[in-house]
């Protein structure tokens, strides 16, 4: 509402003092000021459990606009035209000839059944000086993560996770947090706290465990970022014995500048690799907002030799949470409090396996009133269709 009191007619006294406050609301209207505090309060969103509506698994190495469409690990609605935007991470040459890309896409579904994807165009993502992201060896190359809309001047917000490949020389590749217009050209970026510095020591990101996630808080104001798994100094890597904990951190939105973080308990390994020395990891691979405090995020784990991924959604609320912007490590921090909304192996079978699920999106309501949400699969550029990695599209019914 403008920001401005009421004229009263029936009060002759009052009004010079009311024409007065009318003109400064005006006033600051005209300047921008009361932008933020003009916007109608975002209700809050609730989900008790969800209800699988149906799956799409695209071709694999399906081929749009002269590009490899693979690697999609983010995911966001523009309820404005009805259709998604989506990531994909192709960053090495083996993956394919293409630089990292936004697509946009139409997903066919309603509450019965989930009947098709469709997609539309292709943007390249360009570097600040214009040019497009080179593939890896390159020291500038990028690792898309996550994108959102940006919901006050319709851009899009992407992350990148950076790398850190310790050897003869090193390979220390910075994260990053940048904004695109709708051809990808490049329109600023979010300053990082000194935490996210990619270094040889001891301490700062680990490889492949930086930034993933990324989500609007519904008023608008807050970006927040969710790392994969633990800094250096945070503690030791998600094993099958134990857990770790992640940092979340939350950006004002109009500055880019950090205001708080909050520590996040990455749950242990799922499942025992095969033979029992072999590679596996757990880790947060996306956040989506509820409300100013409460997400939703994804947990992905995954061990060599054992078929498909294991995936939980939960439910997380800061409220309670230290603040942690500033703290050398995590020793005695209060962590976010979680609950459990869905373990994706209760869908296994249905579903024929579950891939590498990184992505998270509302979709529009249904007919019946109720939300839908959506999920999708990063499949790692593979040559073969399997369950641990596909071009893997879900979407629920969101059960408040």
């Amino acid at each position: 509402m403008p920001v401005s009191s009421p004229i009263r007619t029936r009060q002759p006294r009052a009004t010079a003092l009311a024409l007065l406050l009318l003109a400064s609301g005006l006033l600051l209207s005209a300047c921008g000021g009361g932008d933020d505090d003009d916007k109608p309060a975002e209700p809050e969103i609730s989900v008790a459990s969800l209800r699988l509506i149906g799956q799409q698994v695209l071709p694999r190495r399906l081929v749009f606009q002269d590009t490899v469409v693979g690697g999609l690990s983010g995911i966001d609605y523009d309820a404005k035209s009805d259709s998604y935007v989506l990531i994909s991470d192709d960053r090495t040459t083996g993956d394919s000839p293409n630089a990292p890309r936004l697509y946009t896409a139409k997903l066919s579904f309603d509450a019965n059944q989930f009947s098709g994807v469709q997609f539309l165009s292709t943007i390249k993502l360009k570097q600040p000086d214009g040019s497009d992201y080179p593939k890896v060896p390159d020291i500038k190359v990028a690792d898309p993560e996550a994108v959102r809309i940006d919901p006050v001047n319709g851009n899009y917000v992407w992350v990148s996770e950076g790398e850190r490949t310790l050897g003869t020389p090193n390979r220390l590749i910075q994260p990053f947090i940048r904004e695109v217009n709708a051809q990808g050209q490049h329109q600023r970026e979010y300053t990082l706290p000194a935490m996210f510095q990619m270094n040889a020591g001891d301490s700062g990101p680990r490889h492949n465990a930086v930034f993933e996630g990324l989500s609007f808080t519904p008023d608008g104001r807050s970006a927040v970022v969710l790392m994969e798994g633990p800094l250096l100094q945070d503690g030791a890597a998600p094993s099958l014995t134990a857990g770790a904990q992640s940092r979340i951190t939350v950006f004002d939105r109009a500055s880019g500048q950090a205001t708080a973080q909050y520590a996040y308990p990455v749950e242990k390994v799922q499942a025992t690799p095969v033979p029992a020395n072999n590679f596996s990891v757990s880790g947060a691979t996306e956040i989506l907002a509820l409300s100013a405090t409460r997400f939703l995020v994804l947990e992905r784990s995954f061990s060599v030799g054992v078929v498909g991924n294991q995936v939980r959604l939960y439910e997380i609320d800061t409220a309670k949470a230290s603040n942690v912007l500033s703290a050398a490590n995590l020793a005695g921090a209060t962590p976010v409090t979680k609950r459990l909304v869905l373990d994706f192996e209760t869908l296994k079978t249905t579903l024929g396996g579950i891939a590498n699920l990184e992505g998270l999106s509302f979709g529009p309501k249904l007919a019946n009133g109720k939300r839908s949400l959506v999920v999708v699969a990063d499949d790692n550029f593979p040559t073969a269709d399997s369950p641990t990695d596909r071009n893997q599209i879900l979407v629920f019914e969101i059960q408040p």
